[in-house]
């Protein structure tokens, strides 16, 4: 079972009973997925780390049962090695609390072993153990060298876990952080809104230019001042821009001079304002167009 715990793989010894775990740079261990761990336990596991590394253990919470007559009932073992066989990197078995339980253990080989055993009687709150793959220096690449001459992967710097055990991989944070994510996210967020921006710049562009190239169009297509019969057209419908002074939705209304009429479909002849003519004939100029 994995669950992420504040950017840190979280394990659950009790679901990992038997098996072998590798990891790349660090990982958290907990004793059990409820608030105590289970009675009658006999649970092992061995994790190892990458090649040329071996494995930093940093206890960050540690309360199992306390010692009965001086002899645990509940305790946990560290092996330096693959399996329960190997040597072991505590004195004596490992309960109760306080200040009794080492702070870190380390192996001296890619890979180390715990046993859990508990009884049946009482359970308390358990443990919690950070491991971490660690080298001498010094260090290669990008990785992070500790104050204490260790060096582990780049990714253990500033994400509030001491995995150095020193603790140096969480000093200067505020100032690492500014200078790396914090400007990346920055940079991110102008970035998408310039993106914005520009998009919307082109639609207004491209929406001006078709606008006016319409009523260019309409112009320059649809004008006739007079014919051979003396009558002037009424142009067709004006387009929908921003240019023009809408009358009637679509069917501005023309003006014509006093001896001329409107071309219809109409009786042609019949005077303007009786019956069956346009209401209203405004003069139609070209020169009056707005282009």
């Amino acid at each position: 079972m994995v669950t992420a715990s504040h950017g840190l793989t979280l394990e659950f010894m009790e679901s990992l009973c038997g098996t072998s775990y590798v990891f790349d740079t660090s990982f958290q261990l907990d004793s059990g997925t409820g608030i105590t761990y289970k009675n009658l336990l006999d649970c092992s596991l061995t994790v190892t780390a990458p090649s040329s590394h071996y494995v930093l253990a940093l206890v960050t919470r540690f309360e199992l049962e306390a010692a009965v007559t001086g002899t645990c009932t509940d305790y946990l073992d560290v092996h330096n090695g693959t399996d329960t066989s190997a040597a072991k990197l505590n004195p004596t078995e490992l309960c109760g609390w306080g200040t009794n339980i080492p702070s870190n253990f380390t192996s001296s080989g890619q890979s180390m072993t715990l046993r859990l055993v508990t009884d049946s009687q009482a359970v308390y709150h358990g443990f919690n153990i950070i491991f971490t793959a660690v080298y001498d220096e010094p260090c290669t690449g990008t990785d992070f060298a500790c104050s204490n001459q260790l060096c582990a992967d780049s990714s253990i710097r500033c994400d509030n876990y001491n995995q150095c055990g020193d603790n140096s991989d969480e000093l200067n944070c505020e100032s690492y952080g500014s200078s790396s994510g914090i400007n990346v996210v920055m940079v991110a967020v102008i970035t998408a809104v310039v993106v914005v921006v520009i998009a919307v710049i082109a639609a207004v562009v491209v929406y001006k230019i078709r606008d006016r190239s319409r009523w260019k169009k309409f112009v320059n297509s649809h004008i006739d001042y007079d014919d051979d019969d003396g009558l002037v057209e009424a142009p067709p419908s004006y387009p929908i821009t921003h240019v023009y002074y809408k009358g009637v939705r679509g069917h501005p209304a023309l003006y014509t001079s006093h001896d001329s009429k409107v071309k219809t479909d109409s009786d042609l002849n019949e005077p303007i304002g009786s019956v069956g003519s346009p209401t209203l004939v405004q003069e139609y100029s070209k020169s009056n167009i707005e282009v």
